[in-house]
This record gives C-alpha cells, structure tokens and sequence, in this order.
C-alpha cells in the first residue's frame, strides 16, 4: 500500500518596522515602496498584499543582483494566495537610476496580470523606484494594452 504523503504550506510572519497602513493613492505606493527599495546597491523586488479595502496585509522580497532581479510567477502568487490578499502591487528598484521599465518589467507584469485575471486577484500596479524617483507603470499606455482591465 501506497501513503500519499500530506503537505501544509504555512508563511511566517516576521515584524515590520511600518505599521499596517491602507493604500488610498500612488502616493501611498511609493511611499511604503520607497523605505524598502530606495538607495539600495541590487534589484529589489517586493509584492505587496493588500485586502479588499487597499489595507496592507504585508510582503515579500526578493533580492537579485546589481542590474536585475528574477520574481517568478508561482513564488508571488503562493505567497498572495496565502495571506488571503484581494488584490496586489509590485515594485522593485533600479540602481542604475534610469526608470524606463525594461522589456523583462513589462513581461513579468504581463504574466502577473494575466494569472491575476484568472484567479480574480488584480495586480494593481507595478511601481519602479530609483534613488530620488519613481514610476507607475499602471500610468503608462502600454499598461492597458497588456491585459484588458
């Protein structure tokens, strides 16, 4: 006989130097973005959870190297699929300073939004940081021809 073994997926939740806040406008974004990505010498992702009202429910970094830094679609989904999230930001920095999203941001934020869709959980935005600086993608016209909204 054959035991299926049982698996439990569980995240820890660790402090937060910043209290839980509500994201009302892309003030709010870069401003909780820009204490973790700003002034840092490698690429930084991080995914923010958010509840249904646009409260923080917490996130997940990722460090990668001086010019680029790897988020994989499954990672971020499991990580938002376990704190109950309804909807997501992404933000990540660019140490060399320039914040014209790459062809790698749109195509990760391509692949976010269309695995979104389907699973009705939105990513709301993807912010770019620099050191003094920042973006929203959401704000650029390239954002509605990715995925209808």
């Amino acid at each position: 006989m054959y035991i299926v073994p049982k698996y439990r997926l569980s995240y820890i939740k660790e402090s937060s130097p910043v209290e839980p806040r509500r994201i009302v406008n892309k003030t709010d974004v870069t401003d909780f973005c820009k204490k973790y990505l700003s002034n840092h010498p490698i690429e930084i992702v991080i995914v923010i959870a958010l509840d249904n009202g646009n409260s923080i429910l917490g996130f997940e970094e990722t460090k990668g190297a001086t010019n680029q830094c790897a988020i994989y679609v499954a990672n971020c989904f499991r990580f938002l699929l376990c704190t109950g999230a309804s909807a997501f930001i992404l933000a990540h920095n660019h140490t060399g300073g320039n914040l014209t999203p790459s062809e790698s941001d749109w195509s990760v934020t391509e692949r976010l939004k269309m695995v979104g869709a389907l699973l009705e959980l939105p990513l709301l935005d993807h912010v770019i940081i620099t050191e003094n600086q920042s973006i929203s993608m959401h704000d650029l016209p390239r954002w509605d021809k990715v995925l209808p909204k």
